[in-house]
């Protein structure tokens, strides 16, 4: 019988995710009964591959590498690795040594960049405050957040867009037809008038959320994966039902100045301050009693 361990010496659990792509080194503490390190065997080795690492039968523990192999998948599939007791011509099952299950999950992409799937996944991954924001509340308050930004996004598209410009009668002259051109619209979302170029900082973040949401080997994995899965999934879902009696039409960062004298504080939420409008832009400007 022995032990399985994670480099950092912390105990193994029997399930594991990894996404394509991965590799996860571990440790395996104990002999076999005929004192030689046990052999561990992935029962699909199509999928997952198991190497050890230089084994020396002198030294208590051996390194194991886990590597995904497979390539393309479309849906999550379950990899089971077994220690053997091998002594050269026989090799049995160690059931003293608990199994790993491994669910193997296929790598998450970002939807295109030129498409509006894609243009509002990067907005909602952008202007979501994320696992190591100190204004995240959770998984669910920040699913309902991007939520809200959608539906006021969809909001702003009905009553002229060019209403919350900072250009005004320049976006006036815009046809805007769709959510991209809504978003792309000066003064609508911080840096998108020139996507899909984006400052610097702004991809760094886009791609950390992407690489922490397919690497199963860390920590934070679980957080980003969802929060990156909840993005696309609100970008591409149709608007929810407003919230806002008024309906929303604004958000800024949580603490953050109003965004001006015609917006109405509304609620707090997934590190956001949302805003409706005030009854008399809502009644002089866009002719809503």
């Amino acid at each position: 019988m022995a032990k399985l361990i994670r480099n950092d010496r912390s105990t193994l659990p029997a399930d594991l995710s990894m996404v394509e792509g991965n590799v996860l080194v571990i440790k395996v503490v104990g002999l076999g009964f005929n004192k030689k390190h046990l052999v561990l065997k992935s029962g699909s080795p199509e999928l997952l591959s198991v190497h050890a690492d230089r084994p020396d039968d002198r030294k208590l523990e051996q390194s194991v590498k886990l590597t995904v192999v497979a390539k393309a998948l479309r849906q999550e599939r379950v990899v089971e690795v077994t220690a053997y007791v091998n002594d050269g011509r026989t090799s049995v099952v160690d059931a003293g040594t608990p199994r790993i299950r491994i669910k193997i999950l296929p790598y998450l992409h970002l939807p295109a960049q030129d498409s509006e799937l894609g243009i509002l996944t990067r907005m909602l991954i952008l202007e979501t405050a994320g696992p190591e924001h100190p204004n995240y509340a959770g998984a669910a308050e920040a699913r309902q957040s991007m939520q809200w930004m959608i539906r006021l996004l969809r909001n702003r598209l009905e009553a002229g867009p060019h209403h919350f410009s900072n250009k005004p009668s320049e976006a006036a002259n815009l046809a805007v037809t769709s959510m991209t051109d809504v978003v792309k619209i000066p003064g609508q979302v911080e840096a998108f008038p020139r996507y899909p170029n984006l400052p610097d900082k702004k991809v760094a973040l886009i791609k950390r959320t992407l690489d922490l949401a397919n690497d199963a080997t860390q920590g934070r994995f679980p957080a980003y994966r969802e929060l990156l899965e909840n993005a696309i999934s609100v970008a591409g879902s149709p608007p929810i039902a407003d919230p806002c009696p008024t309906k929303l039409y604004g958000w800024k960062t949580q603490g953050a100045p109003s965004p001006g004298r015609n917006f109405k504080y509304f609620r707090s939420l997934g590190g956001q301050d949302f805003y409706t409008l005030t009854p008399e832009f809502r009644a002089d400007v866009l002719k809503i009693k």
